[in-house]
Order: structure tokens, then C-alpha cells, then sequence
């Protein structure tokens, strides 16, 4: 039996004939069916602004559980990593937040006001921070925060693989920061 799945255009380039992959059904919530990529096509379907390639799988159904035209959902493995260090993405997305002693020593009274100084650089973008393979993290030492800088690898969107820098299992790195009452 063959099963047809719509791959997103953002993930296709990681997809090829061969890789595994396995999906469910509503008939069986609770069973996974092994499946292996035989086709990707070219031709592009976009539906409500999604622009889709159509992948083809084949799937063994001896056991007669799964009929055409039933709703599957499909997970491809594009990439599989075994004793990878892994941090959820909320450590890279966080940033310190602005100190108070900061922004006082940038305000410079009156001279500044007068003076021309030269323009702050801008933070990175999101998307920069995220396209870029190093980037710092943040663990809290002696009561202060420090900053880590690591090397990123593969990512599924929930979590992130560590392929570089002084990070090491078990290493408690900061996600979130709030406020105690002044």
C-alpha cells in the first residue's frame, strides 16, 4: 500500500527516498505504522497560502488495519543522533534583562545631550541569533548570571543539540529571570 503525505516547502529539502518515517491513524490512536519514502515529487499544490510537495510512502498493510482514504499523520526522519546534548530552545531565546547601573552610565548627564556620540549597535534579530551556529547561553555562578558561549547543531524546534562549548550534561542554564519585590 502506498500512503500519500503533503511535506511543508520549508521542510521538503530535507526529505529523500529511502528515509524512514512512520504515521498514525484515527482508527488507532495509540499504534505507530513503519513506512519508507519512495517518491518526492516536484509538482508544488498550494492550498490556503501553504505550498506543499506531494510525498509518496510505502507502507506494509498485511494485516488489512489500514483502507484507503483514512487521515494519517505522518513523522519523517530526516536526521537521527544518538548521545546528543540537548537544551530546550527556551535557553537560547533567553536575554538578560537590561541592568539599572547600565543605562545610568550611558545616560551621561549633560555633555551627552550637547555631544554627538556614536550610534549603540543593534541587538541581532531573531532570526540572525538563530541562523548563526554560536551564540551565548546563560547559567547563574556565585549568585550572577554568566554567559556561555556554545555551539548549536540540529534542532527539532523543541529542543536544540549542543556540539560545542564548555555546556556539559546536567548543567543548569537559564530559561527565565523574574524580579523579587524591591
Amino acid at each position: 500500500m502506498e500512503l500519500q503525505v503533503d511535506v511543508d516547502e520549508a521542510d521538503v529539502g530535507l526529505v529523500r527516498e529511502g528515509q524512514d518515517a512512520q504515521f498514525s491513524v484515527d482508527a488507532y490512536p495509540d499504534r505507530m505504522f513503519p513506512a519508507r519514502i519512495t517518491q518526492v515529487r516536484f509538482g508544488a499544490q498550494t492550498v490556503e497560502g501553504v505550498v506543499t510537495y506531494k510525498t509518496v510512502l510505502k507502507v506494509d498493510n498485511s494485516t488489512l488495519s489500514l483502507r484507503p482514504g483514512m487521515t494519517a499523520t505522518a513523522v519523517i526522519t530526516v536526521n537521527k543522533k544518538t548521545n546528543a546534548l540537548l537544551v530546550p530552545n527556551t535557553v537560547l531565546r533567553f536575554t538578560p534583562p537590561a541592568s539599572e547601573v547600565d543605562d545610568e552610565s550611558k545616560s551621561g548627564g549633560l555633555v551627552s545631550v550637547l555631544l554627538p556620540r556614536m550610534p549603540s549597535q543593534k541587538p541581532k534579530t531573531a532570526a540572525a541569533a538563530s541562523a548563526s551556529k554560536e551564540q551565548q547561553v546563560w547559567t547563574v555562578r556565585n549568585g550572577e548570571l554568566a554567559a556561555v558561549t556554545i555551539s548549536k547543531g540540529v534542532t527539532d524546534g523543541i529542543v536544540t543539540e549542543i556540539v560545542g562549548g564548555p555546556v556539559t550534561e546536567g548543567m543548569a542554564l537559564v530559561t527565565d529571570s523574574s524580579v523579587s519585590g524591591r
